[in-house]
């Protein structure tokens, strides 16, 4: 049995363990080649199966594992290498310390809508990837979504099957593998794998991020299960305006459900973001010729076998810690784009504001108090400086994004107009508007749109207008437009925390 000190495939030299769950054990090593610590999974065949079912799961993981690895997003694990055995498999990836949503859900309980559309935009942003390459990933519930200590969100534990031949191979043998709290209704009695059983079971997640608890809470597997074939979801009690989003995820028919591209407008919205309404340039989906395609194999109907009382977590030797974004950015200081001139000087703005709601600081974020009257949660590892005039620029390691926060005095109450004159003063490179407009209840307004960066080349950003405590700020934000969707938890971090300064 490997253990601490135990040396992998003559490179990878096992340090400690980390965590285990139904398809085996994960360890963090050192890569002795790379000089780099790594997580690598030693995968099993979870017990309660026969021999020839143990035979053919073991056959599939490192193929699957495979398949998996082709996926290449931040909101995805990124798997380095895989190494079969006849006896067992190595997976190995990236390591990046971290919480999972479940363990953050049990420490601090319910999550707030806006935060919890933020999770989701991301999400929808790792499965949209995955599906792309014709991989699906058949396990997501929030044991399977980990938060970086940075504030990441990232999508691990991909199923032992992810690809059309793999589901099939386990489906005529009637494994279907994962938790029945999370799993969609045509995988469960009908064998049926596709991209929309995915959305079901973020649906599922979500609505255990926010309510606390899953769709479905009974006292065994057997009868959720029961629930699952007949009964819709258990009331929402705090979803609030995320239950449109829910619903649309949750419906039984996958024809009907919710599309990716609708529950990333709606989930936009709740986190702040409104939809994109700028042309850019498309990224091809896949249709019914990619992934529908690939696991028509699937559509065994064959009534799913869950194994143990708890249900197998479903996994394909992928991790249970995070990995994070790979890769060197171009570092550059914070984007110019001629808006951030004085305006003239007036009397402050007063203009009714709803107050701050309470907010818990996330791991992976440090306050910053500002002299000029406001607190603000900052990613921890973000660079400061000051910014004549007033402000203070934060910037990510690499320089993949930046924040600047500035004290502002826009001369009128009316903040879109200011803003939209603040527009017409000197538009960046390429600039095309997203957005201005104001926010509800008082609360401001935002301007939003994409440009060109002469270091990152195609980018977007967003300046919005907050009013803290009688004094009106400016929030700005920009990401090179590939890595926009990747931050929006950042942002919505940010956006949340602003507010007067602690202990004034």
């Amino acid at each position: 049995m490997p253990g601490v000190g135990h040396r992998v495939a003559g490179r990878y030299l096992i340090a400690r363990p980390l965590g285990s769950g139904g398809l085996g054990r994960v360890w963090l090593a050192v890569d002795e080649m790379l000089h780099r610590d790594v997580a690598i999974k030693q995968c099993a065949a979870p017990d309660g199966l026969a021999p020839d079912e143990r035979e053919l799961l073991r056959s599939w993981m490192p193929i699957e594992a495979r398949a998996a690895g082709r996926v290449s997003h931040p909101n995805v694990i990124q798997i380095y290498d895989v190494l079969p055995g006849e006896d067992e498999s190595w997976i190995v990836m990236e390591y990046v310390p971290s919480r999972s949503l479940l363990e953050v859900i049990k420490e601090s309980g319910p999550l707030p809508v806006r935060r919890v559309a933020g999770v989701g935009l991301a999400l929808l942003a790792g499965l949209d990837a995955a599906h792309r390459v014709g991989v699906l990933h058949l396990d997501v519930k929030p044991g399977n979504v980990l938060i970086a200590d940075d504030g990441r969100v990232v999508l691990t534990d991909f199923g032992p099957a992810v690809t059309g031949e793999g589901i099939a191979a386990l489906a005529r043998r009637g494994m279907i593998m994962g938790s029945p709290n999370y799993v969609s209704p045509e995988r469960l009695f009908d064998g049926v794998a596709t991209a929309q059983a995915d959305l079901w079971s973020l649906g599922a997640t979500l609505y255990h991020a926010v309510e606390g608890r899953p769709p479905y809470v009974r006292e065994t597997p057997e009868a959720t299960m029961r629930a699952l074939a007949g009964s819709a979801p258990d009331p929402y009690h705090l979803a609030g305006p995320l239950a449109g989003v829910l619903d649309g995820l949750l419906r039984r028919d996958p024809g009907a459900r919710m599309t990716t591209v609708e529950a990333e407008d709606r989930l936009s919205v709740l986190a702040g973001f409104a939809p994109t309404v700028v042309p850019v340039p498309a990224t091809r989906r896949p249709g019914p010729g990619l992934v529908a395609r690939g696991v028509a194999g699937a559509r065994t109907r064959t009534r799913a076998r869950f194994r143990g009382s708890t249900a197998v977590v479903a996994a394909v030797c992928a991790t249970l810690v995070l990995a994070g974004l790979a890769g060197a950015a171009v570092r550059r200081p914070w984007v110019d784009d001629g808006a951030n001139a004085r305006p003239a000087r007036a009397a402050p703005v007063r203009q009714a504001a709803p107050p701050p709601s309470p907010f818990v600081l996330p791991r992976g974020y440090r306050w910053w108090d500002d002299p000029s009257g406001y607190s603000v949660a900052v990613p921890t590892g973000w660079t400061e400086r000051r910014d004549a005039p007033g402000g203070r620029v934060f910037t990510a390691p690499g320089g993949r994004a930046g924040l600047r926060i500035s004290r502002w005095e826009p001369g009128t109450t009316n903040l879109v107009a200011a803003l939209i004159d603040r527009e017409r003063q000197a538009p960046p490179a390429g600039y095309r508007r997203v957005r201005i407009e104001a926010l509800p209840r008082g609360s401001g307004a935002v301007w939003e749109y994409l440009f060109r960066d002469r270091a990152a080349g195609q980018a977007r950003a967003l300046k919005q207008v907050v009013t803290v405590d009688g004094g009106t700020y400016l929030v700005e934000w920009h990401t090179p437009r590939s890595a926009w969707t990747a931050n929006l938890q950042k942002l919505a971090v940010v956006l949340d925390s602003v507010r007067p300064l602690r202990g004034a």
